[in-house]
């Protein structure tokens, strides 16, 4: 009996020696956490009477950037242009492209507008079937990339003097089986095509197999790449009947980007099949490359173009007038 006491007695001795190292302990881990802390006040501020008025104070400032104004202010600042528009409503194609630019996106870069004009065209039909190449007002594109296929030593030094940035044979096979290639139109001679038979499949889907339409299968090498190298872009279609194309940079003006697209608009009119009769255009469409697509109206380009035509008919008049 008298033992069993002892031994409660030390188990109680022992609890309360363990419940004091552990509250020291507890206390020496508070009081390092906030003598080790880098701006010199506790990180846990109920558990340390020591940290002052001042250092709590200047805790609850906002971090500024060197400007002088606070980061929560300059994200304010970044989300308030954002685009708000119906998405059932048709818009001017000025109103549509303004809306376009001053919408801010997370873009890290000057953003591309596209535009996408749906045709009431038969894409199974060969004859209905849109695939050209435009030469727009204001060029989108700065630096044509043209690459010359050809092992003719005469070829080549035509090639090089008309300014072409790929000029090869098999060099510009393997560039093409590795799929490693930067050029935008390839040009070749009918003598040389047929090396292109083992990468056709590479290039077909991409448009980019020469062809007689499209000027990039000729005899003369000097003209073609001098021509392309002014800016020309492929025009083709989809599988849904839509055409898509660039009009230009969010940092051009609203004038240069529609002056591309009623340009646009009347080559793609050239383009009308003889089968339809109407209702060639069927809808348009304005996007940026990190924004939504926005509906035009198509009669805001109708007239456009019908005013630029006028204009055009009353200048030619008066130089005729001027002349006789």
């Amino acid at each position: 009996m008298q033992l069993l006491k002892i031994t409660s007695s030390c188990r109680g001795a022992l609890n309360l020696k363990g419940h004091l190292v552990r509250r020291l302990f507890t206390q020496v881990r508070v009081e390092n956490s906030s003598l080790g802390s880098s701006d010199g006040h506790s990180t846990v501020k109920e558990n340390n009477p020591v940290a002052d008025a001042a250092s709590l104070q200047h805790t609850d400032k906002p971090k500024t950037n060197p400007s002088g104004s606070s980061s929560l202010s300059k994200v304010n600042v970044s989300n308030a242009a954002k685009l708000v528009f119906d998405k059932k409503q048709q818009y001017a194609i000025d109103k549509a492209l303004t809306m376009l630019k001053e919408a801010s996106t997370s873009a890290g870069f000057d953003e591309t507008i596209e535009v996408c004009f749906q045709l009431n065209i038969d894409d199974r039909k060969p004859e209905q079937r849109i695939k050209d190449k435009i030469l727009y007002p204001v060029s989108p594109i700065k630096h044509t990339l043209v690459a010359v296929f050809t092992k003719d030593p005469q070829e080549v030094q035509v090639a090089q003097e008309a300014g072409a940035d790929y000029i090869g044979y098999e060099e510009l096979l393997q560039r093409i089986r590795k799929r490693r290639f930067k050029f935008y139109w390839l040009v070749s001679t009918p003598a040389s095509v047929k090396g292109l038979a083992p990468v056709s499949k590479i290039l077909g889907p991409r448009g980019m197999m020469p062809t007689e339409k499209m000027g990039t299968l000729t005899e003369d090498i000097d003209f073609a790449v001098r021509e392309f190298k002014k800016g020309y872009l492929r025009i083709e279609n989809d599988p849904d009947s839509n055409v898509h194309s660039v009009l230009g940079k969010k940092s051009w003006s609203v004038e240069s980007m529609i002056t591309n697209c009623c340009y646009l608009y009347e080559f793609l009119s050239d383009k009308k099949p003889r089968a339809i009769k109407k209702n060639y255009f069927v809808g348009l469409t304005v996007s940026s490359t990190m924004g939504p697509g926005i509906q035009v109206d198509l009669n805001s380009v109708r007239e456009l173009v019908n005013k630029k035509r006028q204009d055009d008919f009353k200048r030619s008049s008066k130089e005729t007038a001027m002349l006789a």
